[in-house]
């Protein structure tokens, strides 16, 4: 049977015949090469295994194996998919690195060079870069404690032993060229996939080729080039475009066509060229970005797995990861960017820093009015204040970041708070929270202390707590003190506090699941199937009856009288009927389109950029003093949307509305949420694009009728920026007014 879209119910409209739109399109660059993949730290394994069982091989049968192949795996990308089903090199980095985080402000979309013919296994990604001569130990130490409902309950405790000089073993068989890293020592290996040199803006390095088939990108602000061994490094290179550009020059200087408007269109590619690079443009990696925040996830609770964490520890009892390597947290934060932030940007006291102090079993918070100037914060602190800033990621790149990645996993709005505290000092009182807290210290340390909710009432609440004293909580069933590095879970409903000890500290609190249970979804579900049961159900529109505020109501309660029985049984009878026909779907889009609303526009990458409209199309040209860059979307061009949760298509008051977040701001429910109204005919597609990512797909496969509807609604989702092409189109420069156009000749 002949699958059907949803929305094809709305096509009983006639179709009507349209003219094709070509939508312009952005111009060819040169992709930023400078990204680091985000990769694990090599040095926090989760299991002992002995000294015979080091194996280079690809892979291993045991279950410890496998589960090292999977931590230890170095690039957060190992699900990217290309469209011609080819396999794609990898693109680690050396994993000489304590913090798998810091790349992530980097992570960039890059991939072999177009037309490669290079394949390898999918397993590839995933080999592991063998174990070290000594082996981290894990050790699993449960708390008991007693839950409010009479279950035993326990705190898993994680502790990690980390080797003080890890060695890389020998690479799998595709062997590579090691070199040295600047830390690392004589006669210590170090594996990596590739090989690159950084370019200075000048361009005055000159540049070492590999002979490897994978590519890596080191961070870097200068201008960067990319070589392989299918790369002429001689700059005689041609891509096909340039290519097809000489010849329709040898056709135009052959019908003796070179006018003046042709030689100035020439003059303004030749510019253009000089500053775009010779190098060819690289094809974006085609990934999953749920798979991406995945393996984001599986860093932060490393090394528990999710399989473990979500069965055992989700919304049930704390977890406590003790890691020893201070720098496994480095690149969420720190004070220093605190420091700059304070005075780069207008923070707000009350909005969005607060000054607290908890002295003598009493909470008080010191906030002033207006900008909260360096200085004064500073002088605060001093002065024992613990300071908190409510939303980093409205000044952090690498808060902004992690959270819009970590919200394509949890399917919710996902938040942060920065907490400092002075030495000695504590700056809130005993509390639970209404969210699932994820505690990432990262400087200094700081004695935390856990209690069970007091009540079933407190478990899993649906809001937050006031202030407690310290009678009011009871004895902690969990008391510790985070290290840089260290990890600390607690579920919503856990009463908590924490004082810095004999040092500062940092840390940044994840939160997420405000509001989002099965609870929150029936009450959006109820409603909304009460209103359909009473537009097509007469029984929910037939009058109550005459009396019946006369034997039903509190005071009537213990009366056994057959009215009272009746309508008691009439009631539940409607119910029934509702479940019937409950607009599940419906319901859900609904929650689809309070994420929408209350997440943060992704983060992209320069590669991303340069292939949407956030980065690319037409532009003023001051030389040349009109606009160039004009590109073409074309029925072959290959698309696919941004990210899998950036939008949400869903139906409201008969219309067909896609409910987006690319354009909101970085602040939470700062703006009206982004929506935009399409045909109903138009659905199916972006039903198809949905369904399809993260493959891409060409416009002339959409599920629509004609040419033009394709082209009309991969403008409208381009335009919008809801679309990235699978490279850069070849810009065209004819000037306003030419009828000539090159693709004639």
């Amino acid at each position: 049977m002949k699958k059907v879209s949803a929305f094809t119910v709305f096509n009983n409209a006639k179709q009507k015949t349209k003219e094709e739109h070509v939508v312009s399109r952005p111009p060819k660059a040169v992709a930023d090469k400078s990204m680091i993949p985000l990769r694990r730290a090599q040095s926090s394994q989760s299991m002992e295994r002995s000294e015979k069982q080091k194996d280079t091989g690809h892979g291993s049968g045991s279950r410890g194996k496998r589960f090292l192949n999977a931590l230890r795996s170095g690039n957060i990308r190992e699900s990217m998919r290309f469209s011609n089903k080819k396999n794609r090199p990898s693109s680690l980095t050396s994993l000489n690195h304590d913090s798998p985080f810091p790349g992530l402000a980097k992570i960039s979309l890059v991939g072999p060079k177009k037309g490669s013919t290079e394949d390898l296994q999918p397993t590839a990604r995933k080999q592991l870069l063998d174990s070290t001569n000594q082996v981290s130990k894990l050790e699993i130490t449960p708390v008991s404690r007693k839950s409010p409902r009479g279950e035993a309950d326990d705190i898993t405790k994680l502790t990690t032993t980390v080797p003080n000089s890890p060695k890389i073993a020998k690479s799998t068989p595709n062997k590579v060229p090691q070199e040295k890293s600047p830390k690392q020592t004589k006669g210590t290996p170090q594996q990596t996939n590739v090989l690159t040199e950084k370019i200075t803006k000048e361009r005055k390095a000159t540049p070492t080729v590999s002979k490897q088939t994978s590519r890596t990108y080191l961070e870097q602000e200068s201008p960067q080039l990319l070589l392989s061994s299918s790369d002429n490094i001689n700059g005689d290179y041609k891509s096909p475009e340039s290519k097809k550009r000489e010849r329709r020059g040898k056709k135009r200087k052959e019908a003796g066509m070179s006018s003046s408007g042709k030689k100035k269109r020439r003059t303004e590619r030749d510019a253009l060229r000089n500053v775009e690079g010779s190098n060819p443009v690289e094809l974006p990696y085609m990934y999953d970005s749920v798979s991406e925040a995945s393996k984001l996830f599986e860093c932060m609770i490393h090394p528990v797995t999710t399989e473990r964490f979500f069965s055992e520890l989700w919304e049930k009892k704390p977890l406590l990861v003790k890691r020893h390597t201070p720098d496994y947290n480095k690149g969420w934060f720190s004070t220093a960017e605190f420091d700059k932030i304070l005075r780069q940007d207008n923070i707000q006291w009350g909005v969005n820093l607060d000054a607290t102090s908890f002295i003598d079993d009493k909470r008080e918070t010191h906030n002033q009015s207006g900008r909260a100037h360096a200085p004064v914060v500073w002088d605060m602190y001093q002065a024992g204040c613990s300071l908190r800033l409510l939303n980093p990621q409205s000044y952090s790149r690498n808060v902004w970041k992690v959270l819009s990645v970590l919200q394509e996993y949890f399917g919710c709005c996902v938040g942060a708070n920065i907490y400092l505290t002075p030495p000695g000092t504590q700056g809130f009182a005993p509390h639970f929270d209404d969210i699932e807290a994820f505690i990432l210290q990262l400087e200094g340390k700081k004695h935390w202390r856990l209690y069970s909710p007091r009540n079933d009432e407190e478990v899993l609440p649906r809001f937050s707590s006031g202030n407690f004293s310290q009678f009011e909580v009871g004895e902690p069933i969990l008391d510790t003190v985070l290290e840089a590095g260290d990890l600390l879970y607690f579920p919503r409903g856990t009463i908590h506090q924490g004082n810095a000890t004999d040092e500062h500290s940092l840390h940044i609190t994840v939160s997420c699941y405000q509001l989002n249970t099965w609870g929150d979804l029936l009450q959006k579900l109820l409603p909304a199937a009460i209103e359909i049961a009473m537009e097509e159900n007469v029984e929910f529109r037939t009058g109550l009856p005459r009396n019946y505020l006369n034997y039903m109501g509190i005071v009537h309660s213990e009366k056994e009288i057959p009215e009272r029985k009746a309508f008691v049984e009439k009631v539940q009878t409607l119910v029934t009927s509702i479940l019937d026909s409950l607009p599940v779907d419906s319901a859900c889009d609904q929650m689809g389109k309070q994420l929408m609303y209350d997440s943060m526009p992704p983060v992209l990458s320069e590669g991303e950029k340069m292939c949407s409209v956030h980065g690319a199309g037409e532009r003023w040209d001051a030389g040349y003093n009109r606009v160039v860059g004009v590109s073409e979307l074309q029925p072959d061009t290959v698309i696919k949307i941004l990210r899998r949760g950036v939008l949400r298509l869903l139906t409201e008051e008969d219309k067909v509305r896609i409910y987006y977040n690319v354009e909101n701001a970085r602040v939470y429910r700062s703006a009206e949420p982004n929506f935009i109204e399409i045909p109903a005919e138009w659905a199916p597609a972006v039903e198809y694009l949905i369904n399809t990512y993260p493959e891409y797909t060409s416009i002339e496969n959409l599920p629509l009728e004609n040419v033009a509807d394709q082209i009309n609604i991969a403008s409208t989702l381009y335009e919008k920026g809801l679309l990235i092409t699978g490279e850069p189109l070849e810009p065209t420069y004819d000037e306003p007014g030419d009828e000539t156009d090159d693709g004639d000749l």
